[in-house]
């Protein structure tokens, strides 16, 4: 990307960005809203009834502040799309595998990439130089990039990582409703400062949002998974939205036992989990009456994210001769569930086209 704050952008108009979101979901949709609205151009990447009703009226923002409209460019194709300035990840993890060879058409050698997603991403171990974990293990993480399809599709050095928090949801096509709150933690891979982490963070504030930029992206990663990674797939199991799991004993033992054992796992990987079991459910009870976004999932029939939340953790204790026996069960548990959701949403669409 051009160096400096002022050369972020000045191909999408006068000191703007140009931007593409793939996947106008929550939480991709409310970026795009945000940077159209202070002037960036925008495009998007949505699909169905949303991708309609955006291309017909536009994408409305709904938050305490009050109600934004911006008008998109909007296609279900990411090849439509020229090259980008910034290139916004919206979609969920175990999505993106298949999208990365498809944004060729916005790359340029300064394009950045930022992946807002939940869990532990793909690019993880990408420049790493104080990484800690087993001699001999691979450079990747096996149940998120098997056959190493994702880092070959895309060149790591795009990737500014990114961790969100905030609360949204697609409330009708074409309608975001958010809480609010537009903190994202953006950060190098490398863990050091960098002139273009500084320009996104300049944007991004001057678009409303709350930007922290940091020189230890991965820590900001495992502290949002310790809350994640517990309190997720629990809503998902029991289809309790995050004030009911709060109100109940039981499930905060559960809770609190998974992050335990996840801050464990962030220490033995060389990261500061920033947060001790209490204060990290005590961000959670702050949320309020909110569906964590794999019970937003689960409720609309999508496939749930089980690796990078469960599955990416469990393996990288296993590497690491970890014990994790909470979370290994709550794999198990959600992973189970996935499979029936997915077979389930297969046996309805076989179904519509029987009926046809």
């Amino acid at each position: 990307m051009r160096q400096g704050a002022a050369a972020l952008g000045t191909r999408g108009g006068r000191n703007g960005m140009q931007v593409v979101v793939v996947g106008a979901g929550a939480v991709g949709g409310s970026m795009a809203v945000k940077l159209a609205d202070a002037g960036h151009t925008v495009g998007v990447v949505a699909r169905g009834a949303h991708l309609q009703a955006i291309r017909a009226q536009g994408l409305t923002l709904y938050d305490p502040a009050g109600a934004v409209t911006v008008p998109l460019q909007a296609s279900d194709r990411p090849e439509d799309f020229g090259p980008q300035d910034l290139i916004v990840l919206g979609v969920k993890a175990h999505q993106i595998g298949p999208l990365l060879p498809r944004l060729r058409s916005m790359l340029r050698h300064d394009t950045v990439v930022l992946p807002a997603i939940n869990g532990l991403p793909w690019w993880y171990f990408h420049g790493d130089v104080g990484a800690r974990q087993p001699a001999g293990s691979p450079a990747r993480i096996a149940c998120l990039d098997p056959d190493g399809h994702m880092d070959a599709a895309l060149d790591a050095a795009h990737i500014v990582g990114c961790v969100v928090h905030g609360a949204a949801e697609v409330t009708a096509p074409g309608t975001i409703t958010a809480n609010g709150q537009y903190r994202y933690v953006i950060g190098e891979p490398r863990h050091e400062p960098s002139a273009r982490v500084d320009a996104l963070a300049d944007a991004l504030r001057a678009a409303g949002c709350d930007p922290q930029p940091t020189a230890r992206i991965r820590d900001a990663i495992w502290m949002k998974l310790i809350g994640n990674a517990a309190f997720n797939p629990v809503a998902a199991l029991t289809r309790a939205r995050m004030d009911q799991i709060c109100a109940s004993p039981g499930l905060l033992g559960l809770v609190r036992g998974i992050m335990l054992e996840l801050i464990a796992l962030t220490h033995a990987y060389g990261c500061d989990p920033q947060v001790d079991a209490d204060t990290r459910i005590a961000i959670g009870r702050g949320i309020g009456p909110v569906k964590p976004s794999t019970l937003q999932d689960l409720e609309r029939g999508h496939a749930l994210e089980v690796d990078p939340l469960l599955g990416a953790p469990v393996e990288l204790a296993r590497r690491a001769g970890l014990a994790m026996p909470l979370t290994e069960a709550m794999l198990a548990l959600l992973a189970e569930l996935d499979r029936r959701v997915v077979s389930d949403a297969q046996g309805l669409r076989s179904g519509r086209r029987g009926l046809g």
